[in-house]
């Protein structure tokens, strides 16, 4: 797909396929009038903007800062989605939690605080959650290192089956090493393929050409990890900056990759925003991942 599938501004897409992959909802950043954007889709084409995923904001937090919420079914029919936003002190981002009966809401955080929240490396962003093929669940994230001039490490830790309860102690699995890298790795999600677990995630400057997507290969969930070296999506003639990717299957076994990009060969200015992107993604001879850039 060589044009923006939602073209609004539609930050940190993650992309959920209901009803055997026949229907997809899509949550995004704050905007348009809402704290979680959600939208829905029955051909991935046509995007319809629905109500407010998170309407109500806990008490600790602020109006107008809530990030890159993801969301997972629980094994009680529930669902979790978990966002950054405002932690009241110090004034960090930092990693919330909110449960809902329907996958798009309307979530609630009941919470007195943060689940996730590294005061001393700057913060946590970037939550996302993932169901192993053994039924296990974990959550990752990156500390907001580069807010503070620390190293931004992508880190994980086993969920226990309700959604909010951490279970033993967070591992750091990789930090930025690699030029293309700049100063941080950020956006992480995790895939599993032919019992390989590909963690996909975003690295260098958001508003620049230079943002793309990795990706880096392990055995475990919680690794180790061994990263490619070099970039899988990268910007081109059709759209700057592609990053903060998710990945979905369609009812036809066909896996995609949602990411935000801004149209074009450079990045624009916020006011004009980051639209959401698709682009189909396969695996090799020798099992490793393989994107369609933005320009198809």
């Amino acid at each position: 797909m060589n044009a923006p599938v939602y073209d609004t501004d539609f930050p940190d897409p993650d992309v959920v396929a209901l009803e055997g992959g026949r229907d997809f909802l899509a949550f995004a950043t704050n905007g348009n009038g809402r704290n979680v954007q959600v939208a829905g889709s029955a051909d991935l084409q046509t995007w319809e903007q629905l109500d407010d995923a998170l309407p109500v904001l806990p008490g600790w937090t602020t109006e107008g800062k809530v990030w890159a919420p993801e969301v997972i079914a629980l094994a009680d029919g529930r669902w979790a989605m978990y966002y950054t936003t405002m932690a009241p002190d110090p004034a960090i981002q930092c990693i919330g939690v909110a449960l809902a009966d329907e996958p798009a809401g309307p979530y609630r955080d009941t919470r007195s605080g943060p689940l996730v929240c590294e005061t001393k490396t700057g913060g946590s962003i970037d939550a996302h959650p993932f169901r192993a093929a053994n039924g296990a669940l974990y959550l990752f994230w990156k500390n907001d290192g580069n807010a503070v001039g620390v190293d931004t490490w992508i880190s994980g830790q086993r969920l226990a089956a309700d959604g909010v309860t951490l279970q033993g102690s967070p591992k750091q699995l990789f930090r930025q090493d690699l030029p293309w890298e700049g100063e941080l790795v950020e956006a992480p999600f995790l895939w599993e393929h032919d019992g390989k677990f590909f963690m996909f995630y975003s690295a260098n400057s958001y508003a620049s050409a230079d943002y793309a997507v990795g990706y880096a290969v392990a055995d475990q969930p919680l690794g180790t990890y061994t990263k490619n070296p070099e970039p899988i999506l990268v910007s081109d003639d059709a759209a700057a900056g592609p990053g903060h990717c998710s990945l979905f299957t369609d009812e036809h076994g066909q896996v995609w990759m949602a990411y935000h990009a801004w149209p074009g060969d450079a990045p624009g200015d916020d006011a004009f925003g980051r639209s959401m992107w698709l682009s189909k993604v396969s695996f090799d001879a020798a099992g490793l991942p393989l994107v369609v850039p933005p320009g198809g």
